[in-house]
This record gives C-alpha cells, sequence and structure tokens, in this order.
C-alpha cells in the first residue's frame, strides 16, 4: 500500500550515526529534518545536545543511541549513558541488546540489561535494538520474547552498523512472534520505497534510515503519489 509523504516522514527516524560525522554533517541533519520534517533525528551522543537545542521549537524529536553499535557495554556504562542523554533532554532512545549474551542463552542477564535502561528513562519510549541479521530464527524469536517482557516500546531490527540488511524474513519473523503485543522498528540496509511501504504492510509503524536514504525514500514517495 501507498503511503502519503506527510505520513511517511512520521514513521522516520533519520541518522547520521557514523565516527567521520563532523559538526557540519550535523548541521545539514538539523536542516533537512526540519526541512521535510522527519519525527525524529539521531547523531552521536557528542552531538545529542546540538539536536535537543536545534528542534526545542519543533516538532521533532531527539533520539538517543544507547549501548550503539555493540551493546557489549557493561549494563552501568549502558544505564550511566541512558541517563546522560535523558538529562540533556534526549526523547527517545535506542538501545543495542546485549547479542553475545543472547546467543549464549544468558536470557536472564540480557533481560536484567534492558530494564535497567527502561527504568532509568522513567517512561520515555524505550527501542531495543536485536541485530536480527545475526541471529537464527530460533535467536530472533528468544529475542522477540525477551523485548516483549521487557517494558519497552519498541523491537528494532538493527542499527544499520552490521555487514548485512534487514531482510523481509527478519520483519515477518518479528511480527509473526510479537503478534501486535510491541511496536516494531525496521532499521538496517532500508533504502526505497517499495521496501519500506512492504514492511509498513507487515506491521511496521517506524523506520530507521541514514539520513540521504530518508530524502530518498521522501522524495520517491512524492513521484509515485
Amino acid at each position: 500500500m501507498k503511503i502519503h509523504p506527510k505520513e511517511l516522514v512520521k514513521m522516520i527516524d533519520v541518522s547520521l550515526l557514523q565516527s567521520v560525522n563532523t559538526e557540519t554533517d550535523i548541521q545539514f541533519l538539523i536542516q533537512a529534518t526540519k526541512q521535510y520534517q522527519f519525527i525524529c533525528a539521531f547523531a552521536l551522543p557528542c552531538y545529542s545536545q546540538t539536536l535537543v537545542e536545534a528542534f526545542k521549537d519543533e516538532d521533532i524529536m531527539v533520539g538517543a543511541p544507547v549501548g550503539f553499535p555493540t551493546g557489549a557495554e557493561i549494563t552501568q556504562v549502558k544505564v550511566f549513558q541512558a541517563k546522560t542523554l535523558y538529562d540533556i533532554g534526549c526523547d527517545e532512545f535506542d538501545m543495542v541488546m546485549n547479542i553475545g549474551w543472547l546467543k549464549s542463552k544468558q536470557f536472564g542477564k540480557v533481560a536484567k540489561d534492558i530494564q535497567a535502561v527502561y527504568q532509568i528513562i522513567a517512561g520515555k519510549p524505550l527501542k531495543v535494538i536485536v541485530e536480527a541479521m545475526y541471529l537464527t530464527d530460533e535467536e530472533l524469536i528468544d529475542a522477540c520474547k525477551i523485548v516483549m517482557d521487557s517494558g519497552a516500546e519498541f523491537i528494532k531490527t538493527g542499527t544499520g552498523w552490521a555487514s548485512k540488511p534487514t531482510e523481509i524474513r527478519h520483519v515477518e519473523t518479528m511480527a509473526k512472534t510479537i503478534q501486535g503485543k510491541i511496536k516494531l522498528k525496521a532499521a538496517g540496509g532500508i533504502r526505497d520505497y517499495e521496501t519500506l511501504c512492504i514492511m509498513h504492510d507487515m506491521g511496521v509503524s517506524r523506520f530507521g534510515v541514514s539520513l540521504s536514504s530518508g530524502i530518498k525514500i521522501v522524495e520517491d514517495a512524492c513521484l509515485k503519489q
């Protein structure tokens, strides 16, 4: 199903999350996010304050990357990072699950890691990134169940840093497992309007894309109305 561009931008979180991104890059992120009115923008934590100040009078949220991109930090470090970004004024928090613990079947440690971050952000939306492209189907189902029980608002397919993209089959498995009990965000290698529409029809309500992909997707949507 086609998505109108005005609805589409309210589903897209745009990001510049590479270590080489400069202040000039971030200023372009700010300008483009305002121009297209994307719902949320992400940058690496050193630029979070800049985004908060830039969007304080806008209907645009600032996303906080927590444990990005590996998810392997000590839980207390994730908590400190989340609390610091909360105090700065970030609106939503995308944390990376500890993938190694999940694959080791240390499910209790995975759950406590998520819950510790969830508790510190005092009710603001939490999205948990599971890096679906690194998981077997069984591991992905286990990840979904843990996130569903954590209090998080969203489960998210990937960081965008993986060498493999999010695939339709990942979304299909996740949607079938969560059955609408938690929201689904797709990210990682989503670069065209057609793929986005297919995933939306499968139950994805938010998308994480690079700034360049976000602009391309919206402009393609405008041409196809």
